[in-house]
Order: C-alpha cells, then sequence, then structure tokens
C-alpha cells in the first residue's frame, strides 16, 4: 500500500475533515503514527503524550507578559493538537480504537483546555479578583458543550452518510443498560464507562434529533433494503455536508486559534466573555435551528416521524 493510500485510510472521511487538518494536523499527526506504529506504541499512549504537552503548554499561558514563554505555549499547544490527531490516525492504522479509548480522547481534550483557561485566568486576578474562575468556569462548560455535539454530528455524518456502522455504542438507552451489567470491572473502568455514558447523554440532549427519530433512521441504514439505505445515506449527505461547515464553528480548531489571538492581545478575558460564552453558545443554538430545519427535510423525504 502507497503512503498516499495509507494516509487516506488513517482518516475519516474527507468530508468531515477541515482544510486546516488535511493541510496540517493530519499530515503532521499521520508521520506520528507512523512512528509510533513501528514502535509498537498504543493510541492511547499518543492521547496521553499529547495531554501532557497540551497541559504543559496551557500552564505556561500564566506568564501572558512573557512573550517567549507565550510563544512556546502556542507550539506545545498546537502539538498537543498534532498527537490528539495521531492517536486516532494510529487506532485507524492498526484497527485498535476502543470505547474507552473514545472517552479517554474526549477528556483529555477538556483537561488540555482546562489547563489553558486555568492558567490564563490566574494570570487575571490582579485585574478581575477569584471572580474570573467564575467567568472561565462558566466559559468552560459552554466550550465543553459545543465539543460535544460538534463530535455527534461528525459521528452522525459517518453513520448515516456513509454506513459506517460497525458498531452503534452512542445510544444512550442502549449505553445504560450495558453499564448496569457491567460486572467484576475495576473501579477505574466503571468510572470511564460512567464518564462515556455520560457524555452520550449530553450529546444528545444537545442534538437536535430524538431517540424515536435517530433508530428510525437507524433502522434504515442497518435494514435488509441496501437500494433504501443508498438513497437514504446519499440524501443524508445532501442535506448535511454543509451543516458540518457550521458546526466546526464549535471545534477545536476555532477554539485554538481564538485562544492563541487573544492571548497576544493579553485580553483572554475577551475571549471568556466574548468568544466562548456569547458569540459560540449563541451559534450553537442558532446552527442547532438550521440543523432541525434539515432534519425535517430528511425525515419528510423519507416518512421519518
Amino acid at each position: 500500500m502507497s503512503l498516499i493510500e495509507e494516509f487516506k485510510q488513517s482518516i475519516k472521511s474527507p468530508d468531515t475533515e477541515e482544510k486546516l487538518d488535511l493541510v496540517f494536523y493530519r499530515p503532521f499527526g499521520f508521520a506520528i503514527a507512523k512512528v509510533a506504529k513501528f514502535l509498537h506504541m498504543t493510541p492511547t499512549q499518543l492521547t496521553l503524550i499529547g495531554m501532557f504537552l497540551g497541559v504543559y503548554g496551557g500552564l505556561l499561558f500564566y506568564d501572558r507578559d512573557n512573550t517567549l514563554h507565550l510563544i512556546f505555549a502556542c507550539v506545545l499547544f498546537v502539538l498537543s493538537g498534532v498527537f490528539d490527531s495521531s492517536d486516532g490516525q494510529l487506532a485507524r492504522m492498526t484497527k485498535k480504537s476502543s470505547k474507552i479509548g473514545l472517552v479517554l480522547d474526549g477528556i483529555c481534550d477538556n483537561v488540555v483546555f482546562g489547563a489553558a483557561y486555568l492558567a490564563s485566568s490566574a494570570a487575571l486576578i490582579p485585574i478581575y479578583g477569584h471572580s474570573i474562575f467564575i467567568i472561565a468556569v462558566v466559559a468552560g462548560v459552554g466550550h465543553s458543550f459545543q465539543s460535544a455535539v460538534l463530535d455527534f454530528y461528525h459521528r452522525e455524518y459517518l453513520y448515516f452518510g456513509y454506513g459506517k456502522t460497525d458498531g452503534d455504542y452512542y445510544n444512550p438507552s442502549v449505553e445504560e443498560a450495558r453499564f448496569e451489567t457491567i460486572h467484576g470491572a475495576t473501579r477505574s473502568e466503571r468510572l470511564m464507562a460512567k464518564l462515556r455514558l455520560n457524555w452520550i447523554r449530553q450529546q444528545h440532549l444537545l442534538s437536535s434529533r430524538s431517540d424515536k427519530e435517530r433508530l428510525q433512521m437507524k433502522a434504515i441504514v442497518t435494514g435488509n433494503n441496501p437500494v433504501l439505505r443508498d438513497r437514504f445515506c446519499e440524501a443524508y449527505r445532501k442535506h448535511n455536508l454543509k451543516m458540518l461547515s457550521w458546526w466546526r464553528l464549535n471545534g477545536t480548531n476555532f477554539h485554538t486559534i481564538c485562544i492563541i489571538f487573544f492571548t497576544f492581545m493579553r485580553r483572554f478575558d475577551l475571549y471568556l466573555i466574548i468568544v466562548d460564552i456569547f458569540v459560540l453558545n449563541i451559534a450553537m443554538i442558532f446552527i442547532r435551528k438550521l440543523q432541525r430545519h434539515q432534519d425535517e427535510k430528511l425525515f419528510n423525504e423519507f416518512g421519518i416521524k
């Protein structure tokens, strides 16, 4: 297999990739994944390395008056994103993805951004006092919601747009039943399973689709009518491809760019208040309405109620 073909197989789908990912994060992530595969490393190990780099970089944002430290912090923050890309690429290359790995990936993202929020907010205590942490927490919760809903629609696009239904581990009722049947698991394994279940609940709560509607969609793509399945997948891509571009406003790349920009302006407070709390949360509500409009057109086409 050529490197180009191997690279193509290491990404989810060109439709679900941002341009910045395709020209920067994925190529560098692929290189790291290739080295990691040679060294027999696991995706989880790459996730943890990325988290360490991101947390270290995030904490360096505290020294906001030292430009050299801020540059180094930004480099580490971006490098963390490269490792965040490489873990998924390695998982697809080695076919060693796991449900726990998916949860850990989301947790590490929150930890990395949490470190940046904590350090950058601590640097603002002389100006705002400790009340700045209240603003940071509100912004951080909004950030978590934004990341969750983007991840949901990316995954849904692969599932319903391309019929990648190897395993549907994202149905709240199914996962709740599975969680209740966990026996003999260690405390850490039950904790990870609980975190995963809460993540899934959060995503479905924020989505524009009810569980009933999603089950009807699932019945089409997993049914025994290949003609209907192909027609549905094509229609899903048509109705949702442009929506992904809107949802990406809530993604890691946009957050990272804004954090770096406002950090060098020495106005992280404006990032928290204007970008995270107001602009992106309002955008999330508006995009959800657009998404529901697209969903209803798709549902009407296929008699989903």
